[in-house]
């Protein structure tokens, strides 16, 4: 596959493998009718989207890392669709609407972004995870090495 080829959506669980999807649906307690479309692949606009959520600087430089804020982007960047109701009516996709899932809807989803980026090769997933931790060399060099805790 070449590097603009479109990827297809994936459908969480897998529609075309109805036990499978039984067994999920069992397993994360989702309904009979529910199920979330992913997009198929990350692009370098979402590795930096990702990135630039998952890290904050402070007025002096100090660089942080904020993991449930880069999570919540992953899903946002990665969820296209999905039938997720309440009361009957489906609830629309919005970032709003992605920090509200409970956590056995975002687990999968998420260990899903997981299968996905293990798809890519150890030097995609090295520049995918050292964008979304804001590292650069030039940042490293400059850090004095945080305390560890024995």
């Amino acid at each position: 596959m070449g590097a603009f080829d479109v990827v297809p959506n994936l459908v969480i669980p897998d529609p075309d493998n109805a036990q499978a999807a039984a067994e999920f649906r069992r397993k994360w307690r989702w309904e009979a009718h529910e199920q979330v479309i992913m997009r198929g692949s990350f692009t370098a606009g979402d590795q930096e989207a990702i990135g630039n959520a998952a890290s904050s600087t402070d007025r002096r430089g100090d660089v942080s890392y904020n993991a449930g804020t880069g999570r919540l982007k992953l899903l946002e960047c990665m969820i296209v669709d999905w039938t997720l109701a309440v009361d009957g009516r489906k609830v629309e996709v919005t970032p709003g609407a992605i920090k509200r899932l409970p956590a056995n809807y975002s687990l999968p989803l998420l260990e899903k972004c997981d299968e996905l980026a293990t798809a890519m090769s150890e030097e995609e997933q090295e520049d995918f995870f050292a964008s979304a931790n804001g590292h650069s060399s030039a940042a490293s060099n400059a850090k004095k090495p945080s305390p560890r805790r024995s």
